[in-house]
Protein backbone atom coordinates (compact mmCIF):
# COMPACT_ATOMS: atom_id res chain seq x y z
CA UNK A 1 0.00 0.00 0.00
CA UNK A 2 2.69 2.56 0.80
CA UNK A 3 4.59 1.76 -2.44
CA UNK A 4 1.27 2.25 -4.22
CA UNK A 5 0.89 5.64 -2.26
CA UNK A 6 4.14 6.46 -3.28
CA UNK A 7 3.80 6.09 -6.81
CA UNK A 8 0.85 7.80 -6.90
CA UNK A 9 2.64 10.66 -5.48
CA UNK A 10 5.89 10.51 -7.68
CA UNK A 11 3.58 10.49 -10.83
CA UNK A 12 1.38 13.18 -10.01
CA UNK A 13 3.87 15.41 -8.46
CA UNK A 14 5.79 14.94 -12.75
CA UNK A 15 2.49 15.43 -14.12
CA UNK A 16 1.99 18.82 -11.68
CA UNK A 17 5.41 19.97 -12.93
CA UNK A 18 4.67 18.94 -16.61
CA UNK A 19 1.01 20.79 -17.14
CA UNK A 20 2.62 24.14 -16.82
CA UNK A 21 -0.29 26.88 -17.66
CA UNK A 22 -0.45 28.62 -20.18
CA UNK A 23 0.33 31.81 -18.41
CA UNK A 24 3.68 30.79 -16.81
CA UNK A 25 4.85 29.64 -20.42
CA UNK A 26 4.66 32.78 -21.16
CA UNK A 27 6.27 34.41 -18.61
CA UNK A 28 9.11 31.90 -18.97
CA UNK A 29 11.05 32.08 -21.43
CA UNK A 30 12.21 28.81 -21.07
CA UNK A 31 8.94 27.29 -20.76
CA UNK A 32 7.73 28.78 -24.11
CA UNK A 33 10.72 27.21 -25.66
CA UNK A 34 9.26 23.85 -24.36
CA UNK A 35 5.66 24.60 -25.25
CA UNK A 36 6.84 25.58 -29.07
CA UNK A 37 8.59 22.01 -29.08
CA UNK A 38 5.65 20.29 -28.08
CA UNK A 39 3.45 21.36 -30.52
CA UNK A 40 5.74 21.55 -33.28
CA UNK A 41 6.79 17.82 -32.10
CA UNK A 42 3.09 16.55 -31.83
CA UNK A 43 1.98 17.53 -35.13
CA UNK A 44 4.97 15.79 -37.12
CA UNK A 45 4.64 12.56 -35.16
CA UNK A 46 1.12 12.69 -35.74
CA UNK A 47 1.56 12.80 -39.42
CA UNK A 48 4.42 10.98 -39.96
CA UNK A 49 5.07 8.59 -36.97
CA UNK A 50 8.40 7.84 -35.24
CA UNK A 51 10.03 6.93 -37.75
CA UNK A 52 9.36 9.29 -40.16
CA UNK A 53 9.81 11.84 -38.42
CA UNK A 54 13.20 13.89 -38.12
CA UNK A 55 14.85 16.04 -35.74
CA UNK A 56 15.45 19.14 -37.94
CA UNK A 57 12.02 19.11 -39.13
CA UNK A 58 10.55 19.64 -35.13
CA UNK A 59 13.00 22.33 -35.23
CA UNK A 60 12.25 24.02 -38.28
CA UNK A 61 8.87 24.17 -37.35
CA UNK A 62 9.31 25.08 -33.70
CA UNK A 63 11.44 28.29 -35.32
CA UNK A 64 14.53 26.94 -32.99
CA UNK A 65 18.19 25.47 -34.38
CA UNK A 66 18.74 21.73 -34.24
CA UNK A 67 21.37 22.65 -31.51
CA UNK A 68 18.64 24.31 -29.19
CA UNK A 69 16.22 21.40 -29.47
CA UNK A 70 18.71 18.82 -28.63
CA UNK A 71 19.48 21.06 -25.43
CA UNK A 72 16.02 20.05 -24.57
CA UNK A 73 15.65 16.38 -26.00
CA UNK A 74 19.11 14.34 -26.75
CA UNK A 75 17.02 11.70 -29.05
CA UNK A 76 14.25 11.75 -31.36
CA UNK A 77 12.87 8.98 -28.82
CA UNK A 78 13.27 11.20 -25.69
CA UNK A 79 10.74 13.79 -27.49
CA UNK A 80 8.60 11.67 -28.50
CA UNK A 81 8.22 9.43 -25.26
CA UNK A 82 7.17 12.92 -23.65
CA UNK A 83 4.81 14.37 -26.38
CA UNK A 84 2.61 11.09 -25.75
CA UNK A 85 2.99 11.27 -21.69
CA UNK A 86 1.07 15.29 -22.25
CA UNK A 87 -0.76 13.82 -24.46
CA UNK A 88 -2.35 10.92 -22.60
CA UNK A 89 -2.38 13.23 -19.26
CA UNK A 90 -5.17 15.65 -21.54
CA UNK A 91 -6.78 13.09 -23.64
CA UNK A 92 -7.41 10.55 -21.32
CA UNK A 93 -9.21 12.13 -18.46
CA UNK A 94 -11.22 14.30 -21.11
CA UNK A 95 -12.58 10.30 -23.07
CA UNK A 96 -13.74 9.31 -18.98
CA UNK A 97 -15.66 12.40 -18.87
CA UNK A 98 -17.67 11.73 -21.87
CA UNK A 99 -19.09 8.94 -19.74
CA UNK A 100 -20.17 10.80 -16.96
CA UNK A 101 -22.20 13.81 -18.48
CA UNK A 102 -25.76 13.86 -17.31
CA UNK A 103 -27.72 12.39 -20.18
CA UNK A 104 -29.97 8.65 -20.94
CA UNK A 105 -28.03 6.11 -22.18
CA UNK A 106 -29.20 5.85 -25.27
CA UNK A 107 -28.25 9.25 -26.05
CA UNK A 108 -25.14 8.97 -24.00
CA UNK A 109 -23.61 6.32 -26.46
CA UNK A 110 -24.10 7.93 -29.51
CA UNK A 111 -22.57 11.25 -27.70
CA UNK A 112 -19.89 9.10 -26.64
CA UNK A 113 -19.17 7.38 -30.00
CA UNK A 114 -18.98 10.17 -32.38
CA UNK A 115 -16.50 12.43 -29.78
CA UNK A 116 -14.35 9.60 -28.83
CA UNK A 117 -13.72 8.40 -32.65
CA UNK A 118 -13.04 12.84 -33.02
CA UNK A 119 -10.73 12.90 -30.29
CA UNK A 120 -8.86 9.56 -31.47
CA UNK A 121 -8.84 10.65 -35.37
CA UNK A 122 -6.77 13.29 -33.91
CA UNK A 123 -4.67 11.86 -32.08
CA UNK A 124 -4.79 8.59 -33.79
CA UNK A 125 -1.21 7.22 -32.28
CA UNK A 126 -2.47 7.09 -28.51
CA UNK A 127 -4.26 3.99 -28.09
CA UNK A 128 -0.89 2.31 -29.28
CA UNK A 129 1.33 4.21 -27.12
CA UNK A 130 -0.81 3.54 -24.00
CA UNK A 131 -0.22 0.07 -25.14
CA UNK A 132 3.38 0.63 -25.26
CA UNK A 133 3.54 2.69 -21.98
CA UNK A 134 1.79 0.44 -19.78
CA UNK A 135 4.03 -2.48 -21.06
CA UNK A 136 6.92 -0.15 -20.49
CA UNK A 137 5.98 1.79 -17.53
CA UNK A 138 3.16 -0.47 -15.89
CA UNK A 139 3.48 0.72 -12.13
CA UNK A 140 3.02 4.01 -13.50
CA UNK A 141 0.43 3.98 -16.07
CA UNK A 142 -1.33 1.80 -13.77
CA UNK A 143 -1.43 4.32 -11.14
CA UNK A 144 -2.30 6.86 -13.56
CA UNK A 145 -5.26 4.95 -15.63
CA UNK A 146 -6.56 3.57 -12.18
CA UNK A 147 -7.20 7.17 -10.94
CA UNK A 148 -8.28 9.12 -14.02
CA UNK A 149 -9.83 6.09 -15.24
CA UNK A 150 -10.96 3.22 -13.44
CA UNK A 151 -12.70 5.53 -10.91
CA UNK A 152 -14.53 7.97 -12.80
CA UNK A 153 -16.38 4.61 -15.03
CA UNK A 154 -17.80 3.40 -12.06
CA UNK A 155 -20.83 6.35 -12.82
CA UNK A 156 -21.53 4.61 -16.28
CA UNK A 157 -21.45 1.31 -15.31
CA UNK A 158 -23.71 2.10 -12.55
CA UNK A 159 -25.86 3.39 -15.21
CA UNK A 160 -25.69 0.44 -16.76
CA UNK A 161 -26.04 -2.02 -14.21
CA UNK A 162 -29.50 0.42 -13.73
CA UNK A 163 -30.65 0.02 -16.77
CA UNK A 164 -29.88 -3.71 -17.14
CA UNK A 165 -32.44 -4.09 -13.61
CA UNK A 166 -35.04 -2.32 -15.69
CA UNK A 167 -34.91 -4.60 -18.80
CA UNK A 168 -33.73 -1.92 -21.04
CA UNK A 169 -30.07 -3.44 -21.87
CA UNK A 170 -29.13 -6.58 -23.35
CA UNK A 171 -28.09 -9.66 -20.63
CA UNK A 172 -24.58 -9.08 -19.88
CA UNK A 173 -22.73 -7.97 -17.10
CA UNK A 174 -21.87 -4.16 -17.29
CA UNK A 175 -18.32 -4.63 -17.64
CA UNK A 176 -18.62 -6.83 -20.61
CA UNK A 177 -21.18 -4.04 -22.10
CA UNK A 178 -17.97 -1.42 -21.08
CA UNK A 179 -16.01 -3.71 -23.09
CA UNK A 180 -18.10 -4.39 -25.82
CA UNK A 181 -18.13 -0.24 -26.80
CA UNK A 182 -14.60 0.03 -26.00
CA UNK A 183 -13.39 -2.58 -27.95
CA UNK A 184 -15.44 -1.82 -30.80
CA UNK A 185 -13.94 1.84 -30.79
CA UNK A 186 -10.53 1.35 -29.78
CA UNK A 187 -9.59 -1.83 -32.23
CA UNK A 188 -9.45 -0.49 -35.71
CA UNK A 189 -6.89 2.40 -34.35
CA UNK A 190 -4.79 0.00 -32.91
CA UNK A 191 -5.17 -2.81 -35.66
CA UNK A 192 -4.44 0.29 -38.14
CA UNK A 193 -1.14 -1.56 -39.89
CA UNK A 194 -3.32 -4.61 -40.37
CA UNK A 195 -6.36 -3.17 -41.66
CA UNK A 196 -4.14 -0.90 -43.70
CA UNK A 197 -2.09 -4.19 -45.42
CA UNK A 198 -5.73 -6.65 -45.44
CA UNK A 199 -7.84 -4.15 -46.71
CA UNK A 200 -5.45 -2.39 -49.54
CA UNK A 201 -6.02 0.94 -48.06
CA UNK A 202 -3.14 4.16 -47.99
CA UNK A 203 -3.11 6.37 -45.15
CA UNK A 204 -5.76 8.62 -46.83
CA UNK A 205 -8.21 5.57 -47.34
CA UNK A 206 -8.08 4.55 -44.30
CA UNK A 207 -9.17 7.92 -43.12
CA UNK A 208 -12.15 7.40 -45.23
CA UNK A 209 -12.73 3.83 -43.36
CA UNK A 210 -13.08 5.87 -40.68
CA UNK A 211 -14.88 8.50 -40.96
CA UNK A 212 -17.52 5.90 -42.44
CA UNK A 213 -17.54 3.81 -39.08
CA UNK A 214 -18.25 7.11 -37.67
CA UNK A 215 -21.27 7.32 -39.64
CA UNK A 216 -22.82 4.00 -38.92
CA UNK A 217 -20.73 2.94 -34.90
CA UNK A 218 -23.67 5.20 -33.17
CA UNK A 219 -26.24 3.22 -34.19
CA UNK A 220 -24.32 -0.20 -33.84
CA UNK A 221 -23.33 0.54 -30.43
CA UNK A 222 -27.08 1.42 -29.23
CA UNK A 223 -28.49 -1.98 -31.03
CA UNK A 224 -25.88 -4.12 -29.39
CA UNK A 225 -26.25 -2.76 -25.89
CA UNK A 226 -30.25 -1.74 -25.55
CA UNK A 227 -33.02 -4.15 -25.31
CA UNK A 228 -35.24 -2.85 -28.30
CA UNK A 229 -37.65 -5.47 -28.13
CA UNK A 230 -39.13 -4.50 -24.75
Amino acid sequence: MVKTCAQKLYFETKLIQLLITDKEMKDEHQSSTELKIFEAAREIFQSKGLEGARMQEIADKAEINKSMLHYYYRSKEKLFEKVYQLSIVKLIPEIAGLLNEEMPLEAKLRNFAMKYLELIKRNPDIPLFILHEMNKNPGRMKTFMLHEVGKKIQPFLNQIQEEKEKGNTVDLPAEQIMANIMSLLIFPFIARPVFQVILNKDDSEFELFIDERMNYLPDYLVSITLNKEK
